[in-house]
């Protein structure tokens, strides 16, 4: 398994575990824990992803780490919008959109100061595999705590 895979296991874990108090922030980075569910097995799936504030909710970048293929939370939130997620000690029920490239500008220079490593991730998907990366709007729905 690689590291990346265990890191994400044991933020997963603490991010649960804590009920939020641990594992809202990764090394500066807000962080969202996202409940999608399975678009072929229709269950639960946790995973922390990186987020940047937006008016209206939050945004998350389907990046891979600049990799060649979507990542299967993608795919899930794509075939199931409505999920719920946790922002730090928040439990909120969303609705995934993606935005359009003119807004995905409009908030590219927040998220890269927030997260620098975003650049490179973007410059990797689309010069190396010729992927653009979608950003998504997680509406807020209802706030459930």
């Amino acid at each position: 398994m690689a590291d990346w895979q265990w890191v994400t296991r044991i933020h997963r874990s603490l991010y649960k575990a804590s009920n939020g108090r641990i594992g809202g922030n990764l090394m500066g980075i807000p962080m969202v824990l996202m409940h999608t569910i399975g678009a072929k097995s229709g269950e639960t799936r946790s995973i922390p992803v990186a987020c940047y504030p937006h008016p209206e909710g939050l945004l998350v970048l389907a990046s891979n780490n600049g990799g060649p293929k979507m990542p299967a939370w993608y795919h899930n939130m794509r075939a199931h919008p409505e999920f719920e997620v946790q922002f730090k000690r928040e439990k909120r029920r969303v609705r995934a959109e993606q935005i359009g490239e003119d807004e995905r500008l409009q908030y590219w220079d927040a998220m890269a100061e927030i997260n620098p490593r975003i650049v490179h991730y973007w410059h990797t998907a689309q010069a190396e595999h010729n992927r653009k990366i979608p950003v998504i709007l997680l509406r807020t729905l209802e706030t459930l705590n």
